[in-house]
């Protein structure tokens, strides 16, 4: 079986302008959510909680992908001269939305332990917090490697 790698896309520009303003209007919205969620965090001093701590990182994740999310708007009139910068974007949006869902992951996993296993899985903070980076970079590379990005927001 063979792969279609192009990046000849049914869609037309227009709607690929589109959808580019939708998820740039979205993380707007989102990046003022988390900007909310991580001053209240800090000032009620929740961050000495573990668990908040966890949920923490997952928001600071949510706050890297809604920036780039925002960053998408210079990018709704797509040229090949921006393939470098909207690749790089694109690579950063997967990246930060694979840290979500990993820290995602390790939220409920720590919450399973705790509530069911009745066991305190503090002590693995820093396998939690690494494994989740390095694991996002992993996936994320694939179609940076590839050179799978497409014309439509971080598939370029």
């Amino acid at each position: 079986m063979e792969t279609n790698l192009s990046t000849n896309c049914s869609a037309a520009p227009l709607t690929n302008s589109f959808l580019i303003r939708i998820v740039g209007s979205l993380g707007t919205v989102s990046v003022v959510t988390c900007l909310v969620a991580l001053s209240w965090l800090f000032y009620l001093k929740l961050y000495k909680q573990f668990l908040y701590r966890l949920a923490a990182y997952q928001v600071m994740a949510s706050l890297l992908h809604a920036l780039l999310g925002v960053c998408q708007f210079s990018f709704s009139e797509y040229n090949d001269s921006k393939y470098t910068a909207c690749a790089a974007v694109g690579y950063l949006f997967l990246v930060a939305g694979w840290m979500k869902t990993c820290f995602g992951c390790w939220v409920t996993f720590h919450l399973f332990c705790f509530a069911v296993l009745l066991k305190n899985m503090r002590k693995l903070e820093p396998l939690y917090v690494i494994s989740s980076i390095l694991v996002s970079i992993a996936i994320s590379s694939i179609p940076l490697i590839t050179k799978s990005f497409g014309p439509t927001g971080e598939w370029c």
